[in-house]
């Protein structure tokens, strides 16, 4: 369990790490993270390769955890609730950051975002009515194209980029799309419980 516990600890301290990377106006402090250019066009700002490989570490580290952990999750439910809290900070902090420096559009995190708040309330909903809410394998899916969409902004969309296709782009927006069909799966599981409140 100390293994397991351990890794739920340096992936917050990652992820935390991560954000400050990203929030934090560097050049303000007198220090500039160089910039290199990629085929005579591109050119990169490699705080986003650190963190970008830094993404990468979490999910690596997040599915050797999940391989690991399942006999072991009642011990650490408060370590567990709270690497998921980060998680979504993370998600949520690194989308609104690239939405700010224009690598995506702002309806972009504003969708997901909302997505998630509803869907966790419909959750918490069903909790105290002693019923659970289905996984949608849709979900899976949408986390998936996600973290690969993250990555490769993250990368500048390379090498894709020198091929003028955005396959970033598109990553986010499938993402994005499936975030609204498992949102409103997870409605239509809920409706009952919402319409038994009222």
């Amino acid at each position: 369990m100390k293994k397991i516990k351990n890794m739920i600890i340096t992936r917050i301290i990652l992820m935390i790490f991560a954000i400050i990377l990203l929030i934090i106006p560097w050049y303000q402090l007198g220090f500039d993270f160089p910039s290199i250019m990629a085929g005579g066009k591109i050119i990169i700002d490699t705080k986003y390769i650190v963190v970008g490989f830094l993404y990468i570490l979490l999910i690596l580290l997040k599915v050797f955890e999940a391989q690991n952990i399942e006999r072991q999750k009642k011990d650490l439910k408060m370590l567990c609730n709270l690497e998921e809290t980060m998680e979504k900070i993370l998600q949520n902090a690194l989308l609104m950051i690239l939405a700010y420096n224009g690598f995506i559009t702002v309806i972009i995190p504003v969708l997901i975002i909302a997505k998630m708040m509803i869907t966790d309330t419909m959750k918490n909903m069903s909790a105290d009515n002693g019923k659970m809410l289905e996984k949608s394998r849709l979900g899976i899916c949408e986390k998936g194209v996600l973290h690969i969409g993250i990555i490769f902004l993250l990368f500048y969309n390379l090498p894709f980029e020198l091929w003028n296709f955005y396959f970033a782009d598109a990553c986010i927006i499938i993402a994005t799309i499936l975030s609204v069909l498992n949102g409103t799966i997870y409605y239509f599981q809920a409706k009952n419980l919402i319409v038994a409140k009222k």
